[in-house]
């Protein structure tokens, strides 16, 4: 989600607009589709001083990837940042999810995934760690995106304002 590519304008992708109104400085590392959950990824995230850290990889992370790496991605983070809230995301539901059902079955799949794996590491004690349901993340008039998956400047404002008060209420 976070390339932003389709913004008509920098200011216009979504952590830009968070940015502005918590008035702080958000690091965008959004990797154009490719968002594999690569241990390599979090190694480098987990350098990083942060007030939030918000993983949002399940439009790109398959169902596979997710299983076999969602928790040590998190571990690795959280080894270095044991109080520091982390919010994941929900896969989006697209619009052409509703004419696709194929796209329809593989969201689903990827949000029941990631609902599970959180919940499971809820019920080992992992504390400060929250998940971002996409029930009502982009809309549902089919507005939102260029191509039914790439985010217009409305696309990106109702994700923002869906995000934003959940950092807001976690950040340090």
């Amino acid at each position: 989600i976070l390339q932003g590519g389709c913004a008509s304008r920098p200011g216009m992708a979504h952590t830009n607009i968070i940015s502005r109104r918590l008035n702080r400085e958000c690091i965008n590392l959004g990797f154009s589709g490719n968002a594999f959950l690569d241990l390599e990824v979090a190694k480098v995230i987990a350098e990083v001083e942060a007030s939030v850290f918000v993983l949002d990889f399940v439009p790109n992370a398959s169902v596979a990837k997710m299983k076999e790496r969602m928790e040590t991605f998190y571990r690795i983070i959280r080894s270095k940042h044991p109080d520091t809230p982390v919010i994941f995301i929900e896969d989006p539901i697209f619009t052409h999810s509703r004419f696709d059902k194929r796209v329809a079955r593989e969201v689903k799949a990827k949000n029941e995934t990631i609902a599970a794996i959180f919940q499971s590491m809820k019920k080992t004690g992992e504390k400060n760690i929250y998940l971002l349901s996409s029930k009502d993340i982009i809309g549902h008039d089919g507005e939102a995106t260029v191509d039914g998956i790439h985010f217009t400047d409305l696309g990106f404002m109702r994700y923002a304002e869906v995000l934003y008060p959940l950092i807001k209420k976690h950040i340090r």
